[in-house]
């Protein structure tokens, strides 16, 4: 037995040229497979080294930080705008007339998202879950605007009552805001929706990012109703609000202008509703603190400053540098729109649509993981000149409604600021994602446009 064993140990050996010409053969096949790998691979670590770097402090300091620093924030910049209305604890509670408004108008916002409409169906989860959202946004932002207007006629110091009581209002919606989020943690840690596993993280940082896409709740989107229906409408009867309070005091073109420039992009807004659910918002973003809390929160107390601000500090601007701001702003807006409806347009035809004049250009891609054709790149248009220029006419907006305020110092312009980062936040995270999906072909969509978001800057 034991010669046995030792005599299959002992094999003859193949002879060495043979040997070296397989393992020569081997190296050449490793060498032509990683080679255009390798060129990806190293454009890949360029552009999202930084972006890793990001997500990591994200996880480790961000979260935190948002919670312990915006979450009072709020009050404090209520304060700082309404500096005569004394500084009360109980703010934080909210009071009768907060939770009435706070009540009526969740229940107003939720009843167009149950009553029969027309459905959109937004793209698919990397799950494949499909979701699905009211389609009647216009109606909603049209029935409510003006019902808010004409409940003036019964109740003339509505407007006025909503300045007075801001800080009681945030109250509330930090409440409601926080409790929600505390049930969609729960929800996702232990009932999910869907069949998606998430990797544990701390409860901390899953609170903050929240754990499921695509939640629903009394048969409605979670993020439809906190993004649309109420962050971005609050912002518009806020706005409003805060103009008819300042016009007790006379009327102020610069006022008017910064109302109006928000009242178009906001109107902008619902009337391509259906266009935000391709966004990063609904595709990327998780129903946590982050998008749901900001939403009810942070939108009416932080994007409407600008407006709240003028009520007490009013503007220097006269009739005639309104109405130029009011030019530069609308130029902002429409260009902004334009950008997102070519994008829109091209999707819906699946490019077979003229930009420009011209039959769009685009970029076919395959999608990394499925390995099958994916979302085609445009290189016409707008998007042929920088990857994000919606973005900076976004800006430019925000900048011309934040103008009136010139003259009272960094109060008025901090949306403005704020937007900034945010938007160049999600420069790279929209990268990052379009990396991770397309590899190759968006390394050479970014040679072909290598601009984000301002040519030959950035």
């Amino acid at each position: 037995m034991a010669r046995r064993h030792s005599k299959k140990k002992t094999a003859t050996p193949a002879p060495a040229p043979i040997e070296k010409k397989m393992r020569q053969h081997k190296q050449q096949q490793q060498q032509q497979q990683q080679q255009p790998a390798t060129a990806a691979e190293k454009k890949s670590e360029s552009q999202t080294t930084t972006w890793s770097r990001i997500k990591h402090f994200s996880n480790d300091v961000i979260a935190p930080f948002f919670l312990v620093f915006f979450t009072p924030a709020i009050q404090i910049l209520a304060h700082l705008g309404n500096p005569a209305a004394p500084f009360q604890w109980d703010r934080l509670l909210g009071n009768s007339f907060s939770w009435t408004a706070v009540a009526v108008f969740f229940l107003w916002s939720l009843f167009f998202l149950l009553i029969p409409s027309r459905t959109f169906v937004g793209p698919p989860s990397p799950m494949g879950y499909k979701p699905e959202y009211a389609d009647n946004g216009m109606v909603y932002y049209t029935a409510t605007l003006f019902t808010y207007l004409g409940l003036h006629v019964i109740y003339p110091d509505l407007s006025l009552d909503i300045y007075d009581n801001m800080a009681y209002i945030l109250g509330s919606l930090n409440i409601f805001a926080l409790t929600l989020c505390t049930v969609l943690l729960f929800m996702g840690r232990n009932r999910p929706q869907t069949s998606e596993v998430l990797p544990r993280s701390p409860m901390l940082f899953e609170f903050y990012r929240g754990m499921e896409l695509h939640p629903r709740l009394l048969g409605v989107d979670v993020k439809q109703w906190t993004n649309c229906r109420v962050g971005m409408m609050i912002w518009q009867i806020f706005i409003v609000a805060f103009l008819i309070a300042g016009g007790r005091q006379g009327i102020s073109p610069g006022h008017v202008t910064n109302v109006l420039l928000q009242t178009i992009y906001i109107a902008k807004f619902f009337w391509w509703e259906t266009g935000y659910f391709n966004t990063l918002d609904i595709t990327l973003d998780r129903a946590g603190y982050y998008i749901c809390w900001g939403c009810l929160v942070w939108v009416p107390a932080f994007y409407t400053y600008s407006s709240y601000y003028l009520v007490a500090n009013r503007s220097h601007f006269s009739a005639q540098g309104a109405f130029v701001i009011g030019l530069l702003g609308l130029l902002g807006v429409v260009v902004n729109y334009w950008v997102d409806y070519e994008k829109q347009l091209f999707r819906e035809t699946d490019g077979k649509c003229r930009l420009w004049g011209k039959p769009a250009k685009f970029l076919p891609t395959v999608d990394k993981k499925t390995k099958k054709p994916s979302t085609k790149l445009i290189l016409s248009g707008f998007w042929g000149v920088a990857r994000h220029l919606n973005y900076t006419f976004e800006l430019m907006a925000a900048l011309m409604w934040c103008f009136p305020g010139y003259g009272h110092g960094i109060w008025p312009f901090l949306y403005f600021f704020f937007l900034i980062v945010l938007l160049v936040h999600r420069c790279y995270r929209d990268e990052d994602k379009c990396m991770d999906k397309y590899g190759p072909a968006w390394v050479e969509y970014c040679k072909r446009v290598p601009y984000r978001m301002i040519p030959y800057v950035f």
